[in-house]
């Protein structure tokens, strides 16, 4: 009795799809790029929110984290001309511009504290002064 010979069986292989080419990758790091952009307006976002309310410390925290996302999406996108950037940076500017106002005028507000209550304090001695005489 003759057992058949096993044949050789050929091994799977994983392939991909397509082939990876550079269009795949650009198209790749301009969406990985747009989220990074997208990020940067949703942070800003919250920065005014919190500049709104008058939340000046989270305003400080959120500044110094979009900082460094700042630097790490504007490397990145340093050699794309693109519209989508275009309308990203102007709408950083314009919120930008918003939380200056709003820190202007925190800061104006302080300002005429601080001279109230100057006021108030020279009024004070005024008055001790006149007291004893």
């Amino acid at each position: 009795m003759q057992f058949p010979v096993p044949q050789k069986v050929p091994s799977l292989q994983l392939i991909a799809n397509t082939p990876p080419n550079d269009e795949h990758q650009r198209e790749a790091l301009q969406r990985q790029n747009r989220l990074q952009l997208a990020a940067l307006l949703r942070a800003t976002e919250e920065m005014l929110i919190c500049a709104q309310q008058g939340d000046w410390e989270s305003v400080e925290e959120l500044e110094h984290a979009r900082k460094q996302d700042l630097v790490v999406s504007f490397e990145n996108n340093a050699h794309e001309n693109s519209a989508v950037i275009v309308e990203a940076l102007a709408t950083l500017v314009y919120l930008n511009k918003q939380i200056f106002t709003l820190v202007m005028q925190a800061k104006q507000e302080l300002i005429s504290s601080q001279q109230g209550l100057q006021q108030g304090k020279s009024a004070v001695q005024s008055y001790e002064s006149h007291q004893d005489i």
